[in-house]
This record gives C-alpha cells, sequence and structure tokens, in this order.
C-alpha cells in the first residue's frame, strides 16, 4: 500500500512536470550528446598514450589532442545550451508550484486560516514546494545523465577487458543495500523533521502576533524557553540527518577506494603479463569512473529525494483541500448587481462549528429589497456566523439561504460576493496608498473614491495629509488611528456600490458627530440598498425597519426600537449597563 502511495505521488509530480516535456526532452538530447563524447575521450587519451607518449611519435600527440580540444568545446557549447533549459524548467517549475498554492490558499474554506496561522502556511509551502522542485533540479538531471555515461563506459569497459569489468560491477548489489537501509532511515527522521518544523512554525507565528501581550505581560523569558524547547528538536533532528548524510558520503568513498585498489592490482597485473597496454589501463580507469560514480548517484536517488515523497504527500494533501467554490461551475448562475433587487431569505438554517453545539437552530427569516435591518445579541450568540453564512464563508448544515429565490449556492461565487460591501470591526487594510484601499475590488475612477470617502467622513483627514490620496497607510493601517481606519474601510464598501451593504460594528470608532452623520447617511444615500448593520446602539437602530434578537440558536425580531426597549430584557439591560458605564 506505501509503495502504490508512493508511485501515485510520483506519477502526479510528473503529471505537473508536462507542459516542460518539450524543454526536458531536448534536455535529454543535450545529455546523450554529452555522454557520447565522454565514451570517446578515454579511447583518444589511449591513443596519445600507446601510439603517441609510449613510442615517441609527436605527430600523432598533436593530432589527436586537438581532436580532444575539439570535442572537449563542442563538449561544453552543449553543456552551456543544456543549462539554459534545465533552469529554465526548474526555476518556471518552482514558479508554478508556490503560484499553484497561492491560488488555492485563497480558495480555501475559512475555517482553515482559523486554525493555520501565516507563519505555518508559509513554513509548510516554502519547504514543500522547495523540495518538489528538486525533481527538476541541475542535481537530478546530472543523475539522468549518468545513465548515459554508465552505458558508455560499460561499453568501453568491455572493450579493453572484460575481466575488470566485473569488479566494477561488484559495486552494485553492496551500494544498493547500503543505500536503500540509510534511505529509509533518512525518510523517517525527515518526516520528523517536517512535523518539528510545523510546530514551531505554528508557535513563531502565534508568538509574533501577540508581540504586544508578551511585552505588556513581561514574559519574554518564557517565550524564550520556549523557543529554545522548540529549536532543540530541530537542530537535534539537523544534526543527526547530517550525521547520516556524512555516514552515505564516507561508505561510498569506502566501497570505491576499495574497488580502485582491486583495479590498480589487477590490472598492473594484467598489464605485466602483457594481456593490457598502459594506455588501454588508464582508459579503463577512467571508463570505470564513468560507470562507478553514477550507479553511486542512481543508487543514491531514493536516499537524496527521500524528502520529496513526504513533501510531496502533504503539498498534495493541500491542494486536495475542499475549497469555497467547489462544484459543477459549469451549472452555477451568473450574474451582476444589477439584476438582484437584494431580497434575502433564510429557510429554517441551522449552523454548529462542532458536533451537537448548535449557534443557530432552525432560523428563518426574510430582508426586503432596500430594507434596512439591525441585529443585536450577546457576544457569542450567533450574530457574525449570520453574516458569515450569508457571505459564504461557511455552510449551513441543515436549511438554505436565498436570495431573490436563487439558492445562494447555485450562483458562481465570486458574482455573489460582488453583492455585498461589508465593514467589520475586525477590518484589514493593505499596505498600500488610501486610494488602492478605498478602490480595492472596484473599478472605482477618482470621483467615486472622492464621494466615498466624503461620505464615511474619510475625507476631513485625507485633505489634511501631504499626499492626500497617495498617503500610504502601512501595513494594516499602522500609519492611521483606529478611527481613520474605519473610515477607510467604510469608504471602500461605499465605493464598491453593492447592492446590499453590511455592517457589522462598522462605526464602533467613530466620533459622535460622525457617527451620526453616517447613520443619517445609511437612510438617505442607500434608500434602494438592502443595509444589515449590527450594533446595539441607539442612534443607528432607531433609523432601522426592524431589529432582530439573536439569543444563542434562535432569532426574536422587533418592529421598531420602542418595541425593542418595551420586549427586550436583554437590551433593557444593556442600556442599564450602558448608563453605568457612562
Amino acid at each position: 500500500m506505501k509503495a502504490k502511495e508512493n508511485k501515485d505521488l510520483i506519477i502526479r509530480i510528473f503529471k505537473l512536470l508536462k507542459p516542460y516535456f518539450k524543454k526536458i526532452s531536448i534536455i535529454f538530447v543535450c545529455i546523450i550528446a554529452s555522454a557520447g563524447i565522454n565514451m570517446i575521450l578515454p579511447l583518444l587519451s589511449k591513443q596519445i598514450m600507446d601510439n603517441g607518449l609510449l613510442v615517441k611519435n609527436l605527430a600523432v600527440v598533436v593530432k589527436f589532442s586537438i581532436i580532444t580540444f575539439s570535442i572537449v568545446l563542442l563538449e561544453q557549447a552543449i553543456g552551456l545550451f543544456e543549462t539554459k533549459y534545465y533552469s529554465y524548467v526548474n526555476s518556471i517549475f518552482q514558479y508554478s508550484l508556490t503560484k499553484m498554492a497561492f491560488k488555492h490558499l485563497q480558495k480555501l474554506k475559512l475555517q482553515y486560516f482559523n486554525n493555520t496561522n501565516f507563519s505555518e502556511i508559509m513554513s509548510n509551502v516554502g519547504m514543500d514546494v522547495g523540495n518538489i522542485s528538486r525533481i527538476c533540479d541541475k542535481g537530478t538531471f546530472i543523475i539522468l545523465s549518468q545513465i548515459f555515461r554508465i552505458i558508455g563506459g560499460l561499453i568501453g569497459l568491455l572493450i579493453i577487458d572484460w575481466r575488470l569489468t566485473l569488479i566494477v560491477l561488484f559495486v552494485v548489489p553492496i551500494r544498493y543495500f547500503t543505500v536503500k537501509f540509510l534511505a529509509k532511515k533518512r525518510k523517517t527522521m525527515f518526516n520528523k523533521f517536517m512535523e518539528y518544523n510545523r510546530e514551531y512554525a505554528s508557535w513563531y507565528g502565534d508568538a509574533i502576533s501577540g508581540i504586544k501581550e508578551i511585552k505588556l505581560w513581561g514574559i519574554e523569558r518564557i517565550k524564550t524557553g520556549e523557543f529554545i524547547k522548540k529549536q532543540r528538536n530541530i537542530v537535534k533532528m539537523n544534526i543527526k540527518m547530517a550525521f547520516l548524510d556524512k555516514f552515505n558520503e564516507y561508505s561510498e568513498i569506502i566501497v570505491f577506494q576499495g574497488i580502485n585498489c582491486a583495479m590498480y592490482i589487477l590490472g598492473a597485473y594484467i598489464a605485466f603479463r602483457n594481456g593490457l597496454t598502459i594506455g588501454g589501463l588508464f582508459a579503463f580507469l577512467t571508463y570505470s569512473t564513468y560507470v562507478i560514480g553514477p550507479i553511486s548517484s542512481i543508487l543514491n536517488i531514493g536516499y537524496n529525494f527521500s524528502n520529496i515523497i513526504p513533501s510531496a504527500k502533504r503539498f498534495f494533501e493541500f491542494l486536495d483541500m475542499e475549497t469555497e467554490a467547489d462544484g459543477d461551475k459549469k451549472s452555477l448562475v451568473r450574474l451582476t448587481g444589477r439584476e438582484i433587487p437584494g431580497c434575502i431569505k433564510f429557510e429554517k438554517v441551522s449552523f454548529s462549528y462542532k458536533d451537537g453545539e448548535k449557534v443557530l437552530n432552525n432560523i428563518s427569516f426574510s430582508i426586503s429589497r432596500g430594507e434596512k435591518v439591525a441585529i443585536i445579541g450577546a457576544n457569542g450568540s450567533g450574530k457574525s456566523t449570520l453574516i458569515n453564512l450569508l457571505l459564504r464563508f461557511y455552510k449551513p448544515q441543515e436549511g438554505k439561504i436565498m436570495i431573490d429565490g436563487m439558492d445562494i449556492d447555485d450562483i458562481n461565487l465570486k458574482d455573489y460576493r460582488n453583492l455585498f460591501s461589508v465593514v467589520s470591526q475586525d477590518l484589514y487594510l493593505f499596505n498600500a496608498t488610501i486610494e488602492e484601499n478605498i478602490s480595492i475590488g472596484s473599478s472605482a475612477d477618482a470621483s467615486i473614491i472622492n464621494n466615498a470617502a466624503v461620505k464615511s467622513g474619510a475625507y476631513d483627514f485625507i485633505k489634511d495629509m501631504p499626499l492626500k490620496y497617495k498617503s500610504e497607510v502601512g501595513r494594516n493601517g499602522a500609519k492611521l488611528s483606529g478611527g481613520q481606519r474605519q473610515k477607510i474601510a467604510m469608504a471602500r464598501a461605499f465605493a464598491r456600490k453593492s447592492k446590499i451593504l453590511i455592517l457589522d460594528e462598522a462605526t464602533a470608532n467613530y466620533d459622535m458627530e460622525s457617527e451620526a452623520y453616517v447613520n443619517q447617511m445609511l437612510t438617505t444615500a442607500f434608500e434602494d440598498n438592502t443595509v444589515i448593520v449590527i450594533s446595539h446602539k441607539t442612534d443607528i437602530l432607531s433609523k432601522v425597519d426592524k431589529i432582530w434578537m439573536v439569543d444563542y440558536g434562535s432569532i426574536t425580531e422587533y418592529k421598531s426600537l420602542y418595541d425593542l426597549k418595551s420586549n427586550c430584557e436583554f437590551y433593557k439591560h444593556f442600556l442599564v449597563e450602558e448608563k453605568k458605564v457612562i
């Protein structure tokens, strides 16, 4: 079963190489040509030795030396041509794997990113791509070229003396069993190394993300201790693998030196009995290096590539992970925002993150076109889950969600998400200009961007910045205040001009005047838009058409803020607590 699994992985890797087969074929032609040239060189050396140097014939020495030089020039020219192609294949193959991984990452479900931090993702993908790419690096092509060198070398050996050839071939079974044993051991070590590295990358990403807390709570020494503990396993495994590599190298040297010793003794014995010329002996020794070295290289394929199979297994498992848009794409509905009025309906929707713990239980409600709805509830009651289900970050275990009578799962995902403009408290700004952050995901021109900035209140601080809309915001808006970041995110949503606007505590960092302005605008400038607001603030709740109270699995509808204040115990308690804070 294990052998079949490894075979399937190798086949899958070679399928990835299919677009480069033409260039790989050219490389092979160059390899064969080089191998043929290398086969001729020892015979030319034999002629120089036996018919030139030993009989003092200068003409023969000059003739064959010039021929040798010309052939070497040809071989180097072929080598340059070969290098051009294998460097291209290796670089592009590595690029294609990285691109494949990045594109797949963008399609993965949100749960993956909740369970895996950025450092772990980068470490795993980087290691796996690097290891898989070794299958088409220079070393691999050199190993493949050795096959042709062996063929040429064996022919040369048999031409000179079959008895010495048997000694050379004696190395094969010795090296085969040695390498097989060491390769199996190294593969086990590398699997452990991968796991240790994954654990460290996960810990490292978590530590860097929590650097503020590390400083505030003064736990630098504790984290340094954890770092040492995590790295200790990696260092130990690196040392073990390095020792195993050196042991493999030493065993190869010992075996080859033993074979060379035997060849010198037996070759000298045959030469002294006039069974072999001195030039023939040296040619034989040269041919033997063509055979012994390549044999070792080929047998070492399993050893040198022992980390490819584990990396390929993890990489393909990653590529096989279910994505958001899995399904028959041909049958999905394509649409634009203009075709959608924006009517939303939840029909008996249930959802749970863990089995037996329902966050939403048999939820049903509808939102009409242009309706303004507020969602309230305690932390963890399911408010954000409703939004994540609507945005198709998660799928309900039961029931379905409809938009204008269509099941949302039947709509092309990219088209569907274009229907929404979303602003959340947990926002993210890219390390780009204000202009780029506002226009992201839309084809907004300068006038649209400016209009959106005015609506969101962002223009109040943008106009005072030296570079205005060309100002850089830093990573996740590090150069801006919390309120400024929130206003840029709001402007981004307004610039997109989607049919449905979702505001998840979107004005949490606004000052009172700006918040009042935005709340009023939602009822005037967005009359035709369906708006969903998550907020407990009285000002915005007074302007919506209805209010939903989410209470750990169930949902209750209130017709107005007055109805909410009169009949909702949770909101009454919330107002009391808010007054205490004030």
